[in-house]
C-alpha cells in the first residue's frame, strides 16, 4: 500500500499577499467604476450651478434698476417742485437734473390730466397727446411699470444708436396739495442697460465657452439675446419653468437642433404692478460646458490607476515584512518537530514566546498611559473651551443686540427692550413715550460728501441724542438714519414733547466730521403709551412713524404728535 504526501498549505505571507492585493485591486476598480458613473453627473451640476447663478445675478441686476426707476418717479412725484409747478420751465428743470443723474432715462416726461405732455426732459414732445400711451392709462391708477416696446414717438427725436430704440416705462401719478390728480410722471428706461448688464456678466471666459444670456417675455419673445434671436418667439421647458416661478438648472435640447445646459430664473413680482416679469435664461452648449470635465475624468481614471498598482505592491510588500517573524517562527517548530531541534524546548518560548509577549505587554502599558494622559489633557481642553464658548456666546448676544456703526443698541434691541418699558409703564402706572427720529437732509450728505463722512454723521448723531435725553432713556438705531428713542417713567405726556423739543436745536448744530462741517435737522415723532393702553407696541412704533412722517409733510425739522391710542382707536 503506498503512502501518500501529506499535501503541504500555503504559507501565512501568500494567503496575507493575496487577499490584500485583491482588495487593493477591488477597491481600485471599484473606485474606478464610480468616478467614471458620478464624474459626468458631477461635472453637469456644476456647470448648471454656474448657469444658474449667472441667472440669479442677471435677474437681480434687471430687478434693482427697475425698482431704481419706480423709486426716481415716486420721489419726483412727490416732490413740491412738481406738485405745485405753475410753469413747465420749473418741472423741466427737475427732469432734467433727474436725466444728467442717471442717463439710461432716455427720456422723462409729465402730463395732465388729459395725457397732453406738460414738460418734459429738453422740452421733447411738450404738447403732444399721449392720452393712448399705456404708460400714461397705467400711470394714473399709480407706480406702474410697462413692459419693453418699441420707440413710437421718440424714434425719430432720439438721437441715432447701434441698436433701436427700445424702451421699459415706469409711471406715477401726481398729485396736487390738494391731493388731487394733476396728471403723471413718465420715465422711458432705454433698454441699452440691459445689454450692458448682460455684456459685464458675461466674461470672456464665459463668452470663448458659449455661455449666452436672454431675457425673454411672457409671450416668448426675445427681448435680449444672440444676435438674430432678439423679438422672435421661442418655446423651450425651461423658459415655461421659469414663468411658472421656479428657479434652477437643466438639459434640455434647443430649436436649432443643439442641446443646452439652461439656468432659468424669473424676474419680477406678480403681486407688484411697479415690477415687470421675465424669465432670464442662461444657456451653454452642453458639450462645451462638459469638455474640461471630461478631460479631467480621464486624468483621474489614469492616475487612480497608477495609484492603485503602487498601493498594491505596497501593501504586498507589508504584509511579507509584517510575516516574516511568523515564518521565522514557523520554521523553527517545524525543525523542533523533525529532531534536528536543540534539545532546550524552552528556549523557543523564551525567545519567540514570552520574550514577544512582555514586548507587547510593555508597549502596551506604555500606550494606556499615553491614552490616560491624553484623557486628562484633552478634558482640561475641553474644559477651557467650554468657557471660552459661553466667553464668545455672551460676547455674539451683546454684537447681535448693538448696532456696529454706531454702537446703539439695535433694532432688536429695541423689540426686545420695548415690550418691557411697556409692561413696567402697566405696573407703576407711569407713562412711556417713543420719540422716532428721521434725520433731513442726510442723503445729501452721503451723496456730497461720501459714505465714511455720513457713517460718521450717524455716529455723532446717536451720541448727541445720548447726551440729550435721560441716562435712563434708551437710544436706539433702527436702519440708515432713523433713531428711536424709548422714554421711560415720565411725570406727564407732555413731558415727552418736552424732550422731543430739547433734541430739536441740539441735531440743528453743526457737526464737525473727519473733513467737512455740516449741519443737518431731524423731524421727530412722539407716541406717547398711556398705563391704560393696550399692550401693543407694533400699534405705539406706527403711530410714532406716522407722527414722524407728518412731521415730514408738514415742512420737516420738526416735531408731531401721534394721536393717543385711545383717540386714535376713536378715529378709527
Amino acid at each position: 500500500m503506498m503512502l501518500r504526501t501529506p499535501r503541504i498549505p500555503p504559507r501565512l505571507s501568500s494567503f496575507v499577499t493575496v487577499g490584500v492585493c485583491a482588495t487593493v485591486g477591488l477597491t481600485m476598480l471599484a473606485m474606478l467604476a464610480l468616478i467614471n458613473h458620478y464624474a459626468a453627473n458631477y461635472a453637469s451640476q456644476e456647470a448648471e450651478l454656474r448657469l444658474q447663478q449667472l441667472s440669479w445675478q442677471m435677474r437681480d441686476s434687471l430687478n434693482r434698476v427697475v425698482q431704481q426707476a419706480g423709486s426716481d418717479v415716486s420721489l419726483v412725484s412727490g416732490l413740491s417742485q412738481v406738485r405745485q409747478a405753475s410753469d413747465p420751465a420749473e418741472v423741466r428743470s427737475v427732469l432734467d437734473n433727474l436725466q444728467t443723474t442717471f442717463p439710461d432715462y432716455a427720456w422723462i416726461g409729465m402730463t395732465d390730466n388729459r395725457g397732453v405732455i406738460y414738460a418734459s426732459t429738453s422740452a421733447m414732445l411738450e404738447q403732444a397727446d399721449v392720452s393712448a400711451r399705456p404708460w400714461f392709462q397705467s400711470g394714473k391708477e399709480g407706480l406702474r411699470a410697462v413692459d419693453y416696446h418699441p420707440a413710437l414717438l421718440l424714434g425719430k427725436l432720439l438721437p441715432k444708436a447701434a441698436d433701436p430704440w427700445r424702451f421699459v416705462d415706469v409711471a406715477a401719478p401726481v398729485l396736487g396739495p390738494d391731493g388731487e390728480a394733476r396728471g403723471v410722471i413718465g420715465v422711458h428706461l432705454s433698454w441699452a442697460w440691459a445689454r450692458r448688464v448682460a455684456a459685464n456678466l458675461l466674461t470672456p471666459a464665459l463668452k470663448e465657452y458659449g455661455a449666452e444670456i436672454l431675457v425673454v417675455r411672457r409671450d416668448g419673445t426675445v427681448l435680449l439675446g444672440p444676435a438674430g434671436m432678439e423679438e422672435k418667439k421661442i418655446a423651450t421647458t425651461s423658459l415655461t419653468l421659469a414663468f411658472a416661478g421656479a428657479t434652477g438648472a437643466l438639459t434640455e435640447d434647443w430649436a436649432d437642433g443643439r442641446t443646452y445646459l439652461t439656468g432659468y430664473t424669473r424676474t419680477g413680482d406678480p403681486a407688484d404692478p411697479a415690477s415687470l416679469e421675465w424669465a432670464v435664461l442662461v444657456r451653454q452648449p452642453e458639450a462645451t460646458a462638459m469638455a474640461g470635465w471630461n478631460t479631467l475624468k480621464w486624468q483621474i481614471l489614469w492616475i487612480s490607476l497608477l495609484l492603485g498598482g503602487a498601493l498594491a505592491w505596497l501593501a504586498a510588500s507589508l504584509a511579507r515584512k509584517l510575516t516574516r517573524p511568523m515564518n521565522q517562527l514557523s520554521r523553527m517548530m517545524e525543525t523542533r518537530a523533525s529532531g534536528a531541534a536543540p534539545a532546550d524546548v524552552a528556549a523557543i518560548p523564551e525567545v519567540y514566546g514570552f520574550r514577544e509577549a512582555q514586548v507587547l505587554s510593555k508597549a502596551m502599558r506604555s500606550m494606556l498611559e499615553v491614552e490616560r494622559q491624553h484623557t486628562r489633557t484633552l478634558e482640561r481642553m475641553n474644559e477651557q473651551l467650554e468657557a471660552k464658548v459661553a466667553e464668545r456666546t455672551a460676547e455674539l448676544h451683546a454684537l447681535a443686540m448693538s448696532d456696529t456703526l454706531t454702537g446703539l443698541p439695535n433694532r432688536r434691541a429695541l423689540m426686545h427692550m420695548l415690550p418691557q418699558a411697556l409692561k413696567r409703564a402697566v405696573r407703576l402706572r407711569r407713562s412711556c413715550a417713543v420719540l422716532f427720529l428721521d434725520l433731513d437732509g442726510f442723503k445729501g450728505i452721503n451723496d456730497n460728501y461720501g459714505h465714511d463722512e455720513g457713517d460718521e454723521l450717524l455716529r455723532q448723531v446717536g451720541a448727541r441724542i445720548v447726551a440729550t435725553v435721560r441716562k435712563t432713556d434708551m437710544v436706539a438705531r433702527l436702519a440708515g438714519d432713523e433713531f428711536v428713542v424709548i422714554l421711560e417713567m415720565l411725570p406727564t405726556p407732555a413731558d415727552a414733547e418736552a424732550t422731543a423739543l430739547k433734541l430739536l436745536p441740539q441735531l440743528r448744530l453743526p457737526f464737525a466730521l473727519a473733513n467737512n462741517v455740516v449741519s443737518v435737522g431731524a423731524s421727530i415723532g412722539v407716541a406717547v403709551f398711556m398705563p391704560e393702553d393696550p399692550l401693543d407696541m407694533a400699534a405705539l412704533l406706527a403711530r410714532a412713524d406716522q407722527a414722524m412722517y407728518q412731521a415730514k409733510a408738514d415742512g420737516k425739522n420738526r416735531i408731531s404728535l401721534a394721536p393717543l391710542a385711545r383717540e386714535a382707536l376713536a378715529l378709527a
